[in-house]
């Protein structure tokens, strides 16, 4: 699958993984969205504070059902902050 990070940036993916963001006390305090890129090399994201949980958390799901139809998906619109 073909993901577009940014402007010119454009990795095969293998897999994607959407987990609620806990800083370890037990509160879930965003969405965190995983990337393993083909080569094993990770890619992780947060979205930004700026977006509720629960829009961030549909925002993420909507793009890896997108992502897994399409079998590619532009991330470059998302209001993520990586790890």
């Amino acid at each position: 699958m073909l993901v577009l990070f940014n402007e010119g940036v454009l990795k095969d993916v293998s897999s994607v993984e959407v987990q609620p963001l806990d800083f370890g006390d037990g509160k879930i305090s965003g969405t965190q969205i995983n990337f393993v890129l083909t080569n094993g090399d990770e890619l992780k994201y947060i979205y930004s504070q700026n977006v509720p949980i629960e829009e961030s958390g549909q925002r993420a799901i909507d793009f890896v059902r997108s992502l897994y139809n399409d079998g590619k998906a532009d991330f470059t619109h998302e209001p993520v902050e990586q790890l």
